[in-house]
């Protein structure tokens, strides 16, 4: 079996070992990232420089299970790869984790459908998982026509993953299901026009009568983890977490990484720091009220990240079980999401008050940063609000599921 013959997997016992690799080379591409951040803002897409960067680094490929060529890394690598890429560049690691989410719910397909899909070990897949797409079953499979707007990564794809309304000769809707479908049965709008995020080129699919075979697709109550998932191989038991609340968590990982992106720049500037104007202070580290603002968003970032990476393990470790999360688990799951994406976003607030005016000058990457991660922040996945409340929900004995599926 053919497999990517990159730092990230070569010589790699095993997932653990392939995490290192992959962790490492992320942090070794943070500043070919940064010096393209600029560009891919302005082409509304990541550059060919960093795209080819990292999927040839197999950072596309970090969850792809080992027997498709992948790192077959868990919840939690996925996590730390996406955050370590955006520490570079937010759109890069915004599109890292579409595309290892996505992977990371290929083991959900079997061989012979794997097998088509990473023909290319470096193929990539996006997805978009709300139902906008309706689909008519016929033989052998569905006729699907519908659009899905966001599509994060749609020009790196190959694939992507989207949810399908199955509905009856009358239009009725009977089920909904996740289909997989060839990049070229799709059509690009060019819809991606935003103050943020721009990199990410989240355009809109359009399919028109595309035919999926039955067995490229995937009933909701497996894509949530409603029912138990038997692995289709005995080594690749992390894959028995669900892929919606997996997708829900995970996108915190690209807004950890914005953050410490912050940090990063913050801390740079204050080394080379002026007098603060129309104050008596010869730089900003004199300062107590700076330096406790610089301590509050440390911590803020930390509690973040133990945050997502508990929740993270969590998962990991009842899929290794072979333990289906209760509700209560998964409600509070999603309420450390929200802790996190909250965290988040007040640290790199607390560093533009640290940085000041000039962090707002479009040639200060800080600006950017700011403007991502409130755009991240507001993706349906990660709703800061709704997150909360459906752990509020659970922990108070009403029906969680009144707010959203979980």
């Amino acid at each position: 079996m053919s497999t990517v013959d990159v730092a990230s997997t070569r010589s790699a016992a095993n997932p653990a070992e392939a995490r290192v690799h992959m962790l490492q080379t992320a942090r070794e591409l943070v500043p070919l990232l940064r010096r393209n951040s600029e560009q891919s803002e302005r082409d509304r897409q990541l550059t060919p420089e960093v795209e080819d960067a990292l999927r040839s680094a197999g950072l596309f490929q970090v969850t792809t299970p080992r027997r498709s060529g992948g790192g077959g890394g868990n919840i939690r690598t996925l996590i730390e790869v996406s955050a370590e890429i955006a520490r570079g560049d937010s759109s890069a690691g915004w599109v890292a984790f579409i595309a290892n989410t996505t992977a990371f719910g290929m083991a959900l397909f079997d061989d012979d459908v794997r097998d088509v899909v990473y023909a290319d070990p470096r193929n990539v897949a996006v997805s978009q998982f709300g139902p906008n797409g309706t689909a008519r079953e016929v033989d052998g499979g569905y006729r699907v026509s519908g659009s899905w707007a966001f599509a994060s990564g749609c020009y790196q794809a190959q694939w992507t993953l989207n949810g399908i309304k199955i509905v009856d000769d009358a239009g009725n809707p009977k089920e909904i299901r996740f289909a997989l479908l060839p990049r070229t049965d799709l059509e690009i709008e060019d819809t991606w026009d935003m103050a943020g995020m721009a990199g990410t080129g989240s355009n809109t699919f359009v399919a028109d009568d595309a035919f999926v075979p039955h067995e490229f697709t995937i009933d909701f109550d497996t894509f949530q983890g409603y029912k138990p998932f038997t692995p289709w191989h005995e080594n690749e038991a992390y894959y028995r977490v669900p892929l919606g609340p997996a997708a829900c968590l995970a996108i915190s990982g690209p807004i950890m990484g914005m953050a410490e992106g912050a940090w990063d720049l913050t801390l740079a500037a204050m080394d080379g720091d002026k007098p603060i104007t129309n104050w008596n202070y010869t730089n900003k580290r004199q300062s107590p009220s700076y330096r406790l603002a610089l301590a509050d968003a440390r911590m803020a970032i930390d509690t973040g990240r133990f945050h997502l990476l508990r929740a993270a393990d969590d998962m990991d470790t009842a899929a290794t079980e072979g333990r289906l999360l209760d509700i209560t688990a998964r409600a509070r799951i999603r309420g450390d999401s929200a802790v996190a994406a909250r965290s988040f976003r007040h640290a790199v607030g607390l560093l533009l008050d640290i940085s000041g005016t000039s962090s707002f000058n479009l040639s200060n990457p800080l600006q950017r940063i700011w403007r991502d991660i409130t755009v991240a922040c507001s993706h349906s996945l990660n709703n800061i609000l709704l997150n909360r409340e459906i752990y509020a929900h659970e922990i108070s004995g009403l029906d969680t599921f009144e707010v959203g599926p979980l």
